[in-house]
């Protein structure tokens, strides 16, 4: 009787080798399982990452200037432009010059005719009372009184054009230097303005109203925090950061970064 339990741990002996072999065998040939419980194992975390259609409008559209109206369609039109107000005045000289050898003046009526005719119409016409104002000339363009300008173009804004944003996803010891960094050293040399809280960055460049997903990945031992960070056109009225902690083990999240017109936001996904 005591030799039974001794006989059935010899037979068990060899299944249980076998199972740790066959373990240690997928292992060895795919370093990627796993190993230990799932509550030690490092957290994954895979990013659905989103852009606005409408971000980062281009700051140098330029207005559009709304075309002269054309002229109608008349047996007589002329249409001059100078560069200065003397080459106008010589091109009109120049016309008026044109015009009179072309098309000369009707033979006038004679004088005596026309005499006649001056004092019928005084004679049928009364007398009006004269206006203060005949014997006023238009005045000089030297008037200091008078003001002359130039007409402006009319000008419609342009509708500005979206254009893509680079942004960067951090995993960081911690986030207190994160808070105080400015935009230009995080994207020039983040190991350098993040120092020792720095673990590693991953760069994407995301066009307007494109949608992207970053597969599962295990993050760092040490990541304690997830960050990012969009290059907007204008960082002065944009809230260009987000930071999220998360749990470096036991977990596989999915994390929602969404560049909106004037803010990230950064949430993990239910």
């Amino acid at each position: 009787m005591k030799l039974r339990p001794l006989i059935i741990a010899a037979l068990f002996l060899p299944l249980l080798g076998c199972t740790v072999l066959s373990k240690v065998g997928q292992v060895l040939m795919d370093p990627s399982i796993p190993v230990g419980a799932a509550s030690d194992q490092p957290t994954q975390v895979a990013f659905s990452l989103y852009a606005s259609p409408t971000l980062n409008g281009n700051p140098r559209s330029l207005d559009a200037t709304v075309a002269d109206a054309v002229l109608e369609p008349s047996p007589y039109a002329v249409s001059l432009t100078a560069g200065n107000p003397q080459v106008l005045t010589e091109k009109v000289e120049v016309l008026l010059a044109y015009l009179q050898e072309q098309f000369p003046a009707v033979s006038p009526i004679e004088q005596e005719q026309e005499q006649e005719q001056e004092q019928e119409q005084e004679q049928e016409q009364p007398t009006l009372p004269r206006s203060s104002m005949e014997d006023s000339s238009p005045g000089t363009y030297d008037d200091p009184a008078v003001h002359l300008s130039l007409a402006q173009p009319q000008t419609v804004s342009a509708e500005q054009i979206a254009t893509p944003i680079a942004i960067k996803i951090f995993q960081l010891r911690d986030d207190s230097l994160l808070h105080n960094a400015v935009f230009s050293g995080l994207e020039q040399d983040p190991a350098k303005a993040l120092r020792s809280t720095y673990i590693r960055d991953d760069d994407y460049l995301l066009t307007p109203g494109q949608f992207k997903f970053v597969p599962f990945e295990a993050l760092d031992a040490d990541t304690r925090f997830i960050a990012v960070i969009a290059n907007y056109s204008n960082q002065q009225d944009t809230t260009w950061k987000q930071v999220l902690r998360v749990q470096p083990r036991g977990r596989k999240v999915v994390l929602a970064v969404q560049i909106n017109d004037s803010q990230i936001l950064l949430k993990e996904e239910s």
